[in-house]
């Protein structure tokens, strides 16, 4: 029948044992039990629940059970998982308090049939009785005669072990709830299926055997039960649309986190947008996010939540919005390029999807290794769209295109800022820049985006605001994957140069970083490191971007005068044209005998300038004093004086028998630099531009100063110097 009212688990049985609950063939394997991290967390959410309305006197109704009556049996087909538990609670509860055989024999009627050896356990369980002063219950019952090795293989007794475990971790200290049990303190509604009209079909449909319920069923159903309490009407509807719009919504992203297209769900989907905008509640109020999912229904969605209403509201709009867009794939792609510069939209990364929603709800909170699937950067430029949805019509599109660049910019140059504790300033700034098109940052501290970019940010706006007919050349120049965004390096009075920026970096690599070498010195402070280019194709985005980014530089970054020299040459450049700036320059050096250490980088560039990181460090005041970094943080690693590196491989290396010492410098060992002659008993080393051989047993022999001019410039090529003093001591020996 239909239960008019709630009804307790004792009422499904008659006193003469005749009429019970079994658990069919068809159904399931009994799954609250499992060990793993989120049914481990159902669990314990479940007999926190039952713990409230037996001892803090909170009944409690668990929904509705759907079954059918066969031969005066009650045969649940949802609602076995929730049966099985209370059979558990009044074993344990009537077992711990000593009630009567006579009293608890109903639970006699209580049977599994999904296996032989699950209907044996539960017969058995009820005629044991446990001591309850032990910590564990499983481990008296598997010591017991009656249980069988092979129920160790039924995964519905070893569940049935954890559960009654865990029941006593909760209730072990407790008294007196029998009666409150046998009182309606947890109760449910029973609904028969045959007096619907409804066969078992459309539960084999919906819940075929051997599926266990997600994890976000779960939390749906505790969605409910919490926001019910809040706000019934609002709450209702929330779950329809979940059930209904919202599904539509998402269903074309699901499988995403199998990849296979055979999951068939949208849970996992779910999920992560809810996640996302648990987040977002989080960091708009300046809390911590709640760190698991199972705890975001009842930290900001229940009663106990001040702002639980508020919370709904904002959770039925950051779905809603999404079902108005239309095809919201195109919606981004409007917005949005990859690959090169596209009129009116704003580049992001050739990596990542231009559909942040999807991505959104396909990887949110998922990491790799160290590195989330959808950083804070994405959760920003996300969080930007959702503010012009959420005031569509209350800001033009033009505004907001121009607005989201700006927001892409403060975001690809504030990575050091991007971190969970400032995600409450960077929102609000961000939302008031989309809707206002105000740039306003706070007057200290670190929670907020990289100031050098933000004041860069207003000047430029201001500039288009003057100059519509050229705001897509600067986009362009902003556009470039070196730029990313910010271009102080060129600055708005070379704007007109945005092409030739272009022509120059479309040459070979190798030859760029040479040719503004060759123009002049652009190494740039990093820390207790130095930076230039590199020519590595595989590093050459990040390294170029360091030297344009805002992150490192004070009045004038020292790129911006040898870019604007060497642009104001030629408004397109080549191969070719670069190789003539660098002879000229070499010859130019050598006709004034003048040798700085940039002369070396360009004339010795195969030696010098080997790729990787692009980074040195300078021991000294010296400029020859200079480590060429083959590693990008550590000085431990492989890292050599660049002018004994160069002698070495320039005199034949290891097939002329000449070798460096410890990469020629150890920075755990003071720095010891020195080239060994192989198999002549002597070895060089250069220090204060002086090379000094010594024998094997570090006896000084010969010393030679390098010629230098009043500035301490080189005046003679140090490296052809060595190798001739090497070639000199190796042929006389």
């Amino acid at each position: 029948m239909i239960a008019s009212k709630p009804q307790n688990f004792r009422s499904l049985f008659s006193a003469d044992e005749q009429n019970g609950v079994t658990i069919p063939i068809i159904q399931r394997d009994y799954a609250q039990g499992r060990v793993n991290e989120d049914v481990n967390r159902i669990r314990s959410r479940f007999i926190d629940v039952l713990y409230n309305a037996l001892v803090d006197e909170k009944p409690v109704t668990l929904d509705f059970i759907y079954g059918n009556y066969e031969k005066e049996q009650f045969i649940p087909l949802d609602g076995q998982q929730r049966l099985t538990t209370l059979f558990l609670l009044h074993y344990y509860i009537g077992r711990h308090e000593g009630v009567a055989d006579q009293e608890m024999a109903f639970l006699r009627g209580f049977h599994y049939k999904t296996r032989v050896s699950s209907r044996d356990f539960c017969e058995h369980l009820i005629d044991f009785c446990p001591e309850f002063t032990e910590n564990n219950l499983s481990d008296q019952i598997l010591d017991q005669s009656f249980y069988l090795m092979e129920w160790s293989s039924d995964p519905t007794v070893q569940a049935m072990l954890v559960m009654l475990d865990d029941i006593h971790s909760k209730f072990k200290d407790t008294d007196g709830l029998w009666a409150r049990l046998m009182d309606d303190a947890i109760t449910f509604y029973c609904l028969s299926l045959e007096e619907i009209k409804v066969g078992d079909e459309l539960y084999i449909k919906m819940n075929s055997r051997g599926k266990q319920l997600t994890p976000f069923e779960h939390f749906k159903a505790e969605l409910e039960r919490q926001m019910k309490d809040v706000d019934s009407v609002l709450a209702e509807e929330i779950m329809h649309q979940i059930d209904c719009q919202w599904t539509d919504l998402l269903w074309p992203y699901r499988n995403s986190e199998t990849g296979t297209g055979n999951d068939m769900l949208v849970d996992d989907e779910f999920m992560r947008y809810i996640r996302f905008i648990s987040d977002i509640i989080s960091y708009k109020a300046d809390k911590p996010i709640v760190s698991h999912k199972f705890d975001i229904a009842e930290t900001q969605f229940s009663k106990a939540c001040p702002n639980a209403r508020d919370n709904m509201m904002f959770l039925e709009k950051m779905f809603n919005i999404w079902t108005e867009v239309g095809d919201i794939d195109v919606f981004f792609h409007d917005y949005l390029a990859h690959g090169k510069h596209e009129s009116g939209k704003v580049l992001v990364s050739d990596e990542e999807s231009r559909n942040l929603f999807r991505d959104c709800c396909s990887c949110y909170g998922e990491w790799y290794g160290n590195r989330s699937q959808f950083p804070l950067s994405r959760v920003l430029l996300l969080y930007g769209f959702v503010v012009m949805l959420q005031h569509r019509d209350d800001i033009a599109d033009a505004d907001f295109r121009r607005r989201l660049r700006v927001v892409n910019n403060l975001i690809n140059n504030s990575s050091d800022t991007l971190r969970p504790e400032n995600m409450n300033v960077l929102m609000s700034i961000v939302e008031r820049l989309v809707l206002t098109g105000e740039l306003i940052q706070p007057e200290s501290g670190k929670a907020r985006f990289n100031n050098r970019q933000a004041e860069e940010e207003i000047t430029k706006m201001e500039w288009t605001n003057k100059n519509p007919l050229e705001a897509d050349t600067l986009f362009r120049l902003e556009d470039h994957p070196f730029v990313n965004g910010f271009i102080h390096a060129l600055g708005l009075e070379h704007i007109e140069w945005t092409d030739r920026l272009y022509s120059l970096f479309d040459c070979k690599l190798d030859l760029v970083e040479r040719a503004l070498l060759a123009t002049g010195d652009y190494f740039e402070d990093d820390s207790w490191r130095s930076q230039i280019g590199t020519s590595d194709e595989r590093l050459a985005k990040g390294v170029w971007r360091s030297l344009f980014s805002p992150l490192r530089y004070e009045e004038q970054k020292p790129l911006s005068n040898v870019l604007a020299s060497i642009l104001s040459r030629n408004e397109v450049f080549s191969n070719q044209l670069l190789e003539q700036i660098i002879e000229d320059y070499l010859h130019d050096a050598e006709s004034h005998i003048l040798f700085p250490l940039r002369y070396y980088l360009v004339r010795y560039a195969q030696q010098m300038l080997p790729g990787r990181y692009g980074k040195y460090y300078f021991r000294t005041g010296n400029q020859y004093d200079v480590l060429m970094m083959m590693t990008e943080w550590s000085l431990g690693g492989k890292n050599y004086d660049v002018f004994l590196k160069t002698i070495c491989d320039m005199s034949g290396g290891k097939k002329e028998g000449i070798t460096l010492h410890d990469y020629s410098f150890s920075y755990y060992n003071d720095g010891n630099d020195w080239l060994a002659f192989g198999k002549f008993p002597y070895y060089l080393t250069l220090t204060d531009n002086t090379y000094r051989i010594y024998m094997d047993d570090d006896i000084l022999i010969y010393e030679l100063p390098i010629a230098q001019n009043e500035d301490g410039i080189d005046a003679e090529d140090r490296v052809q110097v060595g190798i001739n003093l090497i070639r000199m001591y190796m042929n006389n020996d």
